[in-house]
């Protein structure tokens, strides 16, 4: 198999609040993008490792070391649903990251002097500052590198810590650096990077930020001048926006944008786009798909806005959409063997999908093609406007997105709140009808669903449940969802290599 890169589980952990430096990173090439490994685990079998298209890495041991984290990951997964008898029959697939390094999509770093005085990229580490690339300064004098960043953040980084610090020293760009306290990166892999700056100031003069610079005040007509000429400056590495946080408020230069448009390629038969692609077959008794087959593809791009969620890891993002297709088609089947049975027409798509906290609509744009109607539901008004755009970009005109909290928008459904919010819909008939033909998608955040949206989930036939927190996903299983439905298939997908963080995603199916 080959899992690119090196193995980063003693370097850094991804922690809800951001990202802490566990030892100095050091220089690393960037990566090649393999194609996904796939592994099969159940309660009885040891992980075991599925033939990869790619070409083995040459250094072993870092496939050997994250092999052993990413099979610690799984042991904990399976230990936490087994107890209450979630493992499906089929036992957990386990969706490894195509990249260990060069695979964050999104990096946001503090920035602080050195003893020259210079502007430097830094995590914090138990409350001390840890400045990127100590250890490698005197290997090729580049001290400011991070080698989980994304090779479009790699290429920027560099050239705009440069500018900085020449800006830094210019009393005719003091606005870029002023009050200068953090840099954040947003880039898709098609090459675009937006870039952040966190002024941290106000309008009184004499004020002290972090970098121990006087701070006056900076109008954002100045601020906008001097961004413009940043961008410009790192036009030719790619970014395509400037913004500031600044005064409580966000600025975006005016000759760029604060957007990144990520490609996706899913399943698909849109006439027009379409690419096919040789499957390869597995090499794992009982695994899926044990011949060659050929399908069509289905080629996407998502809005992406600076400050709101987005996945950090594209690739992992993007075989998680080819997940759910699959389930989608597993949902189908089912449907059609139990209809076939009572000798009605089978369905060629399924009649509605029901989103909540659908994000920029990712998920609603890449699986419209699978069901009649879709009904998405969002709470952030960028994410919003995001994935109205998104719908119009790919051509789907199945879908809707409603801004509302999903707990509101389950208590109007369900008789407990007010039933006004969503008037001149007909979404209470698909209700009506949801135990028997509705699929319900929940990307719920950390915390899980609330007491009032589980209750409005556990209606539906069919319930495809993404969880960033395996033990909110355990906890709604075991009060609720594991007693109205049946765990059907279970995937983990580590999202994030070499932390302790996974996502783990389950289809389930109502009980008779």
């Amino acid at each position: 198999m080959s899992t690119a890169g090196s193995v980063i589980g003693v370097g850094i952990s991804f922690l809800s609040r951001g990202i802490r430096a566990t030892r100095r990173p050091t220089r690393v090439a960037p990566c090649p993008r393999p194609s996904l490994t796939r592994f099969r685990c159940s309660s009885r079998r040891p992980l075991t490792v599925a033939s990869a298209t790619s070409a083995p890495s040459s250094d072993t041991s870092t496939n050997d070391a994250y092999l052993e984290l990413l099979a610690d990951k799984t042991k904990r997964v399976r230990e936490l649903f087994h107890g209450g008898g979630f493992i499906p029959a089929r036992g957990v697939e386990v969706y490894a990251s195509p990249k260990t390094r060069g695979y964050r999509s999104r990096c946001r770093f503090a920035i602080a002097r050195d003893d020259g005085g210079r502007l430097r990229y830094a995590l914090f580490e138990n409350g001390e500052v840890v400045m990127l690339g100590d250890d490698d300064a005197d290997e090729d004098g580049d001290t400011d590198v991070f080698p989980w960043a994304s090779e479009p953040i790699a290429r920027v980084m560099p050239v705009l810590l440069e500018l900085l610090n020449d800006a830094d020293g210019s009393p005719n760009a003091r606005a870029l650096t002023t009050g200068l306290s953090a840099v954040g990166f947003l880039a898709s892999r098609g090459g675009e990077v937006v870039v952040t700056l966190w002024n941290r100031m106000t309008d009184n003069a004499g004020d002290t930020n972090t970098a121990g610079d006087a701070n006056t005040a900076i109008g954002d007509a100045e601020w906008n001048d001097d961004a413009n000429g940043l961008l410009s400056s790192l036009r030719s590495v790619g970014v395509t926006g400037v913004v500031t946080r600044r005064r409580r408020k966000t600025l975006v230069a005016s000759n760029g944008v604060n957007h990144v448009w990520e490609p996706m390629t899913v399943p698909g038969d849109i006439p027009g786009d379409i690419e096919i692609i040789a499957a390869v077959p597995g090499d794992i008794p009982g695994d899926v798909g044990t011949g060659t087959t050929r399908s069509q593809s289905r080629h996407l791009r998502y809005k992406q806005v600076e400050g709101a969620f987005s996945n950090p890891n594209g690739d992992v993002a993007e075989v998680t959409a080819r997940w759910l297709h699959d389930a989608c088609e597993d949902i189908l089947l089912a449907r059609n063997k139990k209809g076939l049975g009572l000798g009605s027409t089978p369905l060629s798509t399924l009649p509605w999908l029901l989103e909540l906290y659908c994000g920029n609509g990712n998920h609603a744009v890449s699986l419209s093609p699978r069901f009649g109607r879709v009904t998405a539901v969002e709470i952030e008004p960028r994410l919003v406007a995001a994935a109205n755009e998104n719908f119009a970009v790919n051509g789907v005109a199945n879908a809707t997105v409603t801004a509302l909290p999903a707990e509101v928008f389950a208590r109007a459904r369900t008789g407990t709140g007010s039933r006004g919010l969503l008037d001149g819909d007909d979404v209470d008939q698909l209700l009506a009808d949801a135990w028997r033909d509705g699929t319900v998608l929940v990307d719920p955040p950390r915390a899980g669903l609330d007491e009032d949206t589980l209750a409005l989930v556990a209606g539906f036939g069919s319930v495809l449940y993404v969880a960033c927190d395996c033990a909110s996903l355990a906890r709604d299983l075991k009060s609720t969802l594991g007693k109205t439905h049946e765990v059907r298939r279970m995937a983990l997908f580590d999202h994030f290599p070499g932390s302790r963080f996974c996502e783990v995603v389950v289809w389930l199916e109502a009980k008779a």
